[in-house]
């Protein structure tokens, strides 16, 4: 009965995916697997031939698309033969799909490799059905409160999934204090980055910092690359980001677009910090898999992110940078904060904070603002600021007003109203303008001004 279950969610999904080329592609990364657990709610255990030593789970809070798109590039330019879900669809419908893609009309296998994105929160069902040999995990930090909770709940779902594992090798991240906990006494290999131009230290006595994930005291950070990952050690138990990780990306010249690790030089096409600890796993994973350098250095020159954090379009004479952020999550805004201050000319900053609309119940909040740094933005030449939504213009714009920046200098647009917000872009006198808000309104943005 079992073999018959999966043979028909086989066939629906693959039928599925099929219509979906032709009718609905927006809806092909998630539904075809949909229909197939629907079907067969084992269905991904019941596929032959897939090796959990050359099945790679990359999972984490922020980075892990990238990662993963990365990884597989290099993978498939050293010429072996990956199944991925390079959509993005990194819940269990979204890797049923990959694997439907991937899988013969006898239910086997088609690749070598299976290498998946997987949500933090979906990783204990995943690997129920699926057994990796190989679990990246990028970092843990805060992000959708209203889903997530605190990190420490998505802490303790790693931690948990990694416990019940067998043979299961780990990939942390050594400056961020969570991941690299969780391969404290395991099978474990450490990626890092080494101190550089774009790092920064702690400022005042008013830092805030993170509770040791070994004995909740206060962590202390020399220094950071991101908020929250750098240097760190507990005072009370001694946990620390220790000496150098195994694999280390050292070197990083931003102007040319350069870093060196273990003896060699690669590219870096994506100049900017939070995409460093991409390379890194990517690297620390492909060596110890047996990719050579000279095949990573090809990868790396070779590489494209699908969707990256910044994008640009012009209007009223000016060139609008789209600096993308995950919504509710501070360390990627204070990552775009950062980027942005990089360039020391005068610019426009334009902040739109929207209501989360993807899941039930929607709201709109400004606690992530409250948790980023402001002052080396404002250090680096604001020469106006644009605070716009119909929710919580006001809220951030006194956001703002706190960090220091005089109130002439802002303007509050208390609506989403498209031609509102870029005739008050047009109407500033900079014509170097950076654009925060969500994926959504950026769009519509970009589409309005076509």
């Amino acid at each position: 009965m079992s073999s018959a279950r999966f043979a028909f969610a086989l066939a629906g999904g693959k039928l599925c995916s099929a219509l979906c080329r032709v009718i609905a592609r927006n809806r092909g990364s998630n539904l075809p697997g949909a229909v197939a657990l629907k079907l067969d709610k084992d269905f991904l255990k019941n596929i032959k031939g897939i090796d959990p030593e050359k099945t790679i789970f990359i999972t984490g809070t922020n980075g892990k698309s990238t990662a993963n798109n990365m990884v597989v590039h290099a993978f498939t330019t050293d010429g072996r033969s990956v199944c991925s879900n390079l959509e993005g669809a990194n819940m269990k419908t979204g890797a049923a799909t990959a694997l439907l893609k991937n899988t013969t009309l006898r239910g086997r296998f088609k690749k070598d490799y299976l290498i998946l994105e997987v949500d933090e929160r979906s990783l204990q069902s995943i690997t129920e059905d699926l057994k990796p040999g190989h679990l990246c995990v990028t970092n843990i930090q805060k992000d959708q409160v209203q889903r997530n909770g605190d990190p420490d709940y998505i802490y303790r779902k790693i931690k948990n999934v990694i416990a019940k594992a067998d043979g299961l090798k780990l990939y942390v991240n050594n400056e961020d204090p969570r991941s690299k906990s969780l391969g404290e006494g395991g099978d474990t290999v450490s990626f890092g980055v080494a101190q550089n131009a774009h790092g920064f230290e702690p400022e005042t006595a008013w830092e805030v910092t993170m509770p040791c994930p070994m004995c909740r005291d206060a962590l202390s950070f020399a220094w950071y690359n991101l908020s929250g990952v750098g240097a760190f050690r507990c005072p009370a138990c001694g946990f620390s980001s220790g000496g150098p990780a195994d694999y280390v990306i050292s070197e990083v010249d931003y102007a040319n677009g350069t870093f060196r690790a273990e003896g060699s030089t690669y590219r870096l096409s994506y100049p900017a910090e939070f995409f460093l600890y991409d390379y890194a796993l990517c690297l620390c994973l492909c060596l110890e898999l047996g990719i050579e350098a000279k095949s990573l250095q090809k990868t790396f020159d070779t590489f494209e992110n699908i969707g990256g954090r910044t994008e640009t379009f012009a209007y009223a004479g000016k060139e609008i940078k789209y600096m993308r952020i995950k919504q509710e999550n501070p360390e990627t805004l204070q990552s775009a904060l950062d980027t942005i201050a990089i360039d020391k000319s005068d610019k426009i900053f334009v902040l739109g904070p929207a209501v989360v609309d993807d899941m039930i119940p929607h709201y709109s909040n400004t606690f992530y603002i409250f948790d980023c740094d402001f002052d080396t933005l404002i250090k680096s030449g604001i020469e106006r600021v644009v605070c716009f939504g119909d929710t919580i213009a006001i809220d951030t714009a006194n956001r703002l007003r706190y960090a220091g920046i005089p109130d002439d200098d802002i303007e509050i647009l208390n609506t989403d109203d498209d031609d509102k917000i870029l005739s008050a872009i047009a109407a500033c006198e900079s014509d170097n303008v950076y654009l925060i808000t969500w994926i959504k309104k950026y769009e519509k943005l970009k589409e309005h001004t076509a």
